[in-house]
């Protein structure tokens, strides 16, 4: 681990320690993997499965959507990697409610899911499918042509395949700016989702979520994130990716 981790995880420590938070929050990985990994930003299985007996050794519960402000947990995965189809078992074995947001022109490349892979994970009760855009641009760089289509064509082709509402969206590179809000909210997307961390329940902005990446926390780590420890970096997440 380099120094500026190490120093990271001595704060987030530290601040667990101070906030012992139960907030409801929303966590995030990009994918899972038991032998051979789908990308560099997939989590090892074993770790995994460990994080989800922490979070129900500390008495939160995993869902869907996040319908109290105290001891409950959402957990998706980002972009749509192959991993998490391949090893969907222990999704069902432990019954893990998740969320994957998908950008939907990765569909049937090598290392992501299949139109078919998708259509069958809709189908599972564990697993709610939602959008992570089209083509993955980060989006406050977009005119307002190529904005809505983004937005609109992975809504129109997600839906097509699932066969159900898409009505979520996380902003690729955890990039957006009131712009990207407003149109976001008029393609019918009634929440947005940051990587800019904290409890679920205090928003970045009225529609806008807050999310926190523990896909390579340590067991340590992971406590302390799921106590509030990293509550203390939302406004160095913030400055880097709410464009004004």
């Amino acid at each position: 681990m380099d120094l500026k981790n190490k120093i990271k995880n001595t704060i987030i420590n530290l601040s667990s320690r101070i906030k012992n938070s139960d907030d409801s929050k929303c966590i995030f990985y990009h994918d899972i993997h038991s032998e051979n990994r789908s990308t560099d930003m997939s989590t090892a299985l074993d770790l995994f499965v460990k994080h989800i007996n922490i979070i129900r050794d500390l008495d939160f519960e995993i869902v869907h959507e996040i319908t109290k402000e105290k001891n409950q947990i959402s957990i998706s995965f980002d972009d749509g990697f192959k991993g998490l189809y391949e090893n969907i078992g222990i999704i069902n074995q432990l019954e893990i409610p998740v969320t994957i947001f998908v950008v939907s022109s990765f569909l049937d490349r090598d290392n992501f899911l299949s139109a078919n892979n998708l259509k069958e994970l809709a189908k599972n009760k564990f697993i709610k499918i939602q959008s992570h855009t089209h083509t993955h641009p980060e989006l406050p760089t977009l005119d307002s042509d190529s904005l809505q289509m983004e937005l609109k064509k992975s809504k129109e082709i997600l839906e097509s395949i699932c066969e159900t509402e898409i009505n979520s969206i996380c902003f690729p590179c955890g990039m957006f700016d009131k712009s990207v809000i407003k149109k976001a909210l008029e393609v019918g997307y009634d929440k947005q989702f940051s990587s800019l961390p904290g409890p679920y329940c205090s928003e970045v902005l009225p529609s806008v979520k807050r999310r926190s990446l523990v896909q390579f926390a340590s067991e340590k780590e992971f406590k302390s994130i799921l106590k509030g420890g990293d509550n203390i970096l939302y406004y160095w997440y913030y400055k880097k990716h709410f464009v004004r």
